[in-house]
């Protein structure tokens, strides 16, 4: 049962992932075609900046979140912890994910809330003659701060059954390698 949540949550991190590569690719690409049109015809697409900054950087940056803590790729500093015996070290390190469950479950609910209330209001952006609605966007947030609350959760259950990992947290039994 364990291993099947982790696989299907690796899935949906590796939808998230997926996404972010598009959405890299995709400003790579609107932004390339931008600065040719603006030095060929000096005028370039219109909302560019917008549609960079509220849609494609917002979903690379909070996408990915779960992501990288599925690959163990978020920052750490362990300056005091590495002095600690295994067992402390294992100790924190089960503290610190249960302290990060509530922080990134109180970031969802808010960011939630937020984004449901874009979506009422309608927000949007007014550029250049074009209006850009912009509410959408504000769905990355929760959905990126749920998947990394689920994915900590689930860090937290398989640090009790090691050998039932489905997520592959970087194909390490013990976190505090």
């Amino acid at each position: 049962m364990i291993r099947t949540v982790g696989r299907l949550l690796a899935r949906g991190l590796d939808a998230t992932q997926a996404i972010a590569a598009l959405l890299v690719i995709a400003m790579m690409i609107h932004v390339s075609v931008d600065a040719f049109a603006r030095y060929v015809s000096a005028r370039g697409f219109p909302a560019t900046v917008e549609i960079v900054s509220n849609y494609y950087m917002v979903g690379i940056a909070f996408l990915p979140l779960a992501f990288a803590e599925r690959m163990n790729a978020h920052i750490s500093v362990e300056v005091v912890t590495q002095l600690l015996s295994r067992t402390l070290q294992s100790l924190a390190l089960y503290i610190s994910w249960l302290l990060s469950i509530v922080v990134y479950a109180v970031l969802t609910y808010r960011t939630f809330l937020d984004a449901e209330g874009k979506r009422e209001v309608g927000a949007f952006v007014f550029t250049q003659g074009i209006r850009l609605d912009i509410w959408p966007s504000y769905y990355f947030l929760p959905v990126g701060f749920a998947l990394m609350t689920l994915t900590l959760i689930y860090r937290c259950v398989v640090f009790f059954f090691p050998a039932e990992d489905g997520l592959g947290f970087g194909n390490r039994e013990d976190p505090t390698q």
